[in-house]
């Protein structure tokens, strides 16, 4: 699994998410993560729209859901819980 974090310095809901997520991280150290910043290029492909953050479930390579918007880590754990995870 991966998980791709996109939020942004000026985004109050990233700022308050920003321990969930490294919670997150620390307690699925199997998971692989990247956190792009949506002020940069590199999130076009991504096409993301203009609620944030938002976390890009990845699993064998495939897109299988999008967490979006101002998620607590419970509510994170929850998706990943319904994956299988």
């Amino acid at each position: 699994m991966k998980l791709v974090r996109i939020s942004a310095i000026w985004c109050t809901s990233c700022i308050l998410t920003y321990n969930d997520f490294n919670e997150i991280k620390e307690e699925y150290k199997e998971f692989e993560y990247e956190e792009l910043d949506y002020d940069t290029d590199q999130i076009e492909e991504y096409n993301v729209g203009n609620i944030l953050p938002v976390i890009i479930v990845y699993k064998d390579n495939k897109e299988v859901t999008r967490i979006i918007g101002e998620k607590r880590k419970k509510e994170i754990k929850k998706v990943l819980e319904e994956l299988g995870c």
